[in-house]
């Protein structure tokens, strides 16, 4: 940007405390001109008159007679307005799910699974052919490749899941979902795709708690990266971050990383040849780019953004990253003379393939925090509460007998929470 317009400089701060400094910086009158950040609470700071107003910016031509707002990838427009106007842009849109190792499944003949049955077929055959970490190693309990590897960041396994629950809702429920209008779109037995989905987690990893590395519930994220670079298991929820996030510790002879398509459930929707419906969550949907409105060079900042926006940008940005794709429409990026990995190339694909969806809303029940659309009512997850409670000895001696923590219930729970609430939540925000 500064080659393309003498004697402007800019100055970057990469700061790992920037999301919560931000509401004090704008509250303080922030003389920074664009922020890129996750956890931005930009609606608040929309409404508090801390941010600059983006109208005109979505309606200027990028290049090729494309303005700004057609530029935005259209998954991620919803996100970016408040109150009719424009407020932040979309910063990325990311794709994740299953990373798996394609130098262990190229060695043992292992096939990437594009179904729900083959992927727990696949996990059972890594598991029961007992690998060795070490072949040297000849005690009873060595060390052998497991089907999984994964963290306490448990919120990973959602790219996966959440891909399940649109596979069987839809990506048109997501769109009336979001609105929080009644509160009869969290109830399960009307709406099951989130339940379903989550029991379909509950089946393949919950309770097969020996075909994940052990204490991986309980594991610090990078740690979990590490056992997976170093092929302790096959496969670790993720997203398209992690290879250049773990770059300066992979071992090409022990690693190399790909990403799959989330597989299909039995009852995924279809098109109307009968195919599955390849269908993508957003990763970082919330992500945002914002202008303070004290900034003292707006005019530039957007100049920035649309200069940002344009294709040669677009395909820059990414293969800096490798494989990081800005919140932008990529349709007409050619990659074809790019030296990207085979990972980078899996996830423009699966993001170009795919219909892409999130779960931004910008009801008031949702900024107030009054429910959450991830996991509602409060977005705590249950992976670890189901998989510690099935990782236990008798639950190792006696499966076939052991009590099964009810998934339905769960959901219904919450359900019933929300609809005897919902009345006195309307009250309190309107």
């Amino acid at each position: 940007y500064e080659s393309e317009h003498a004697g402007v400089h800019i100055e970057i701060e990469s700061n790992p405390d920037l999301a919560s400094e931000i509401p004090m910086r704008l509250a303080n009158g922030s003389d920074d001109d664009i922020f890129f950040s996750h956890g931005i609470s930009w609606e608040k700071a929309a409404v508090q008159g801390q941010l600059e107003r983006l109208d005109t910016l979505y309606e200027q031509v990028v290049e090729d007679d494309v303005i700004f707002a057609d530029k935005v990838e259209k998954s991620l427009l919803s996100t970016a307005s408040f109150n009719n106007h424009y407020y932040k842009v979309p910063w990325t849109n990311g794709a994740g799910g299953i990373v798996y190792n394609e130098l262990l499944f190229e060695k043992y003949g292992w096939e990437v699974p594009e179904t729900y049955e083959e992927l727990v077929t696949l996990c059972q055959t890594i598991y029961d052919a007992k690998i060795k970490i070490n072949p040297n190693d000849n005690k009873p309990n060595a060390q052998t490749i497991k089907p999984f590897i994964w963290s306490q960041e448990t919120y990973y396994w959602d790219y996966l899941v959440f891909d399940w629950w649109a596979q069987y809702a839809g990506t048109d429920f997501f769109d009336e979902y979001v609105k929080l209008e009644s509160p009869e779109v969290f109830n399960p037995t009307t709406y099951p795709g989130q339940y379903k989905a989550f029991r379909d987690w509950v089946n393949l990893v919950a309770k097969n708690p020996w075909q994940s590395v052990d204490d991986s519930v309980g594991k610090q994220y990078m740690a979990a990266q590490m056992d997976f670079a170093n092929g302790l298991a096959a496969m670790i929820p993720n997203a398209q971050w992690i290879e250049q996030e773990m770059s300066g510790n992979i071992d090409p002879s022990k690693v190399k990383m790909r990403l799959m398509s989330s597989p299909f459930v039995a009852e995924a929707k279809t098109d109307n040849m009968g195919k599955p419906i390849k269908v993508n969550y957003a990763v970082g949907a919330g992500d945002s780019i914002i202008i303070p409105a004290t900034s003292q060079n707006k005019s530039l900042a957007k100049k920035f953004l649309l200069f940002l926006a344009r294709n040669d940008n677009l395909k820059l940005f990414t293969e800096k990253t490798n494989g990081v794709m800005l919140g932008f429409d990529y349709g007409t990026v050619d990659f074809s003379n790019s030296n990207l990995t085979a990972f980078a190339q899996d996830v423009i694909k699966i993001n170009q393939e795919s219909i892409k969806f999130n779960l931004y809303s910008n009801s008031l029940l949702r900024l107030d925090g009054k429910v959450g659309l991830e996991w509602p009512p409060e977005n705590l997850q249950y992976y670890a509460s189901f998989f510690n409670y099935y990782n236990n000895t008798n639950y190792f001696n006696n499966p076939n007998t052991f009590a099964e923590k009810n998934v339905l219930e769960i959901f219904t729970s919450a359900y019933n929470e929300i609809k005897n609430k919902w009345n006195g939540w309307l009250s309190e925000v309107n």
